[in-house]
C-alpha cells in the first residue's frame, strides 16, 4: 500500500506544473544540438583540467585561466535559451520535490516524536506539518 502511494505521489509530482515545465524544457534541450555541444564542451573542459591537475604541473595562471574560461562557458550555457530554461526548470522541480519530501519527513517525525514537535501526533487533527 505504501509503495503504491509512493508511486502515485511520483506521478503527481511528474504531472505537477513543475514536472510538466521540466519535461517541456528537457524536450526542447534534447532537440538543441548547440546547447548539447556547449554542455559537452563544459564537461570536456572540466575533465581535461582534472587530468592536468593530476599531473601536478598546473601554474596559478593556468588555474586562473581555467576558472575564468569555465565560468564564461557556464554563464553562456545558463543564458542559452534551451539549456538555461532546462537548468531553471530542473532547479524548480527539484526544489518543489524537496519541499514535498520535507513535508513528509516532518509529518513522520511529528507522529513518531510528538513531544518534540509540540503536537498531538495525530495527523488527522493537524492543520499542517509545515
Amino acid at each position: 500500500m505504501v509503495e503504491q502511494l509512493a508511486r502515485q505521489l511520483a506521478e503527481e509530482l511528474i504531472n505537477s506544473e513543475y514536472g510538466k515545465a521540466f519535461s517541456v524544457a528537457k524536450k526542447a534541450y534534447d532537440e538543441d544540438k548547440e546547447a548539447q555541444q556547449m554542455v559537452q564542451d563544459y564537461i570536456n573542459m572540466q575533465n581535461n583540467f582534472q587530468d592536468k591537475l593530476g599531473t601536478g604541473n598546473v601554474t596559478d595562471e593556468e588555474k586562473d585561466k581555467f576558472y575564468d574560461d569555465i565560468n564564461k562557458l557556464n554563464n553562456a550555457i545558463r543564458n542559452h535559451g534551451t539549456s538555461g530554461a532546462l537548468y531553471k526548470a530542473e532547479s524548480d522541480f527539484n526544489e518543489y520535490t524537496q519541499s514535498i519530501m520535507n513535508i513528509i519527513m516532518t509529518c513522520i517525525q511529528n507522529a513518531l516524536t510528538p513531544e518534540n514537535a509540540g503536537c498531538s501526533g495525530g495527523c488527522s487533527t493537524c492543520s499542517g506539518c509545515h
